[in-house]
């Protein structure tokens, strides 16, 4: 697994009702979109899924996940400030 860049935000889904821990290191957003790498806990070892979508989808996915009483290891208005492309 590669380390988070200046570049990236490191977010740590923790596991939740059948979803599993996350490791997301979340690209700044350009044009609306963002993009993710993204290690399970069942892949820490492996190559990570990169894909690339809009950040309010993102945003709504992580915020769900709070709902659902996964932690996170940033402050939920923190990660929305990045992915408003207003953090530093």
């Amino acid at each position: 697994m590669t380390g988070a860049t200046a570049a990236e935000l490191s977010l740590h889904i923790g596991a939740s009702e059948g979803e599993p821990e996350r490791l997301l290191l979340i690209g700044r957003p350009s044009a609306g979109r963002v993009q993710v790498r993204e290690w399970d806990g069942g892949n820490w070892g492996g190559p990570s899924r990169t894909r690339e979508r809009p950040a309010a989808d993102l945003y709504a996915a992580i915020e769900r996940a709070a709902r659902h009483r996964a932690s996170l290891s940033v402050e939920l208005y923190r990660v929305k400030l990045w992915l408003d492309g207003r953090a530093t």
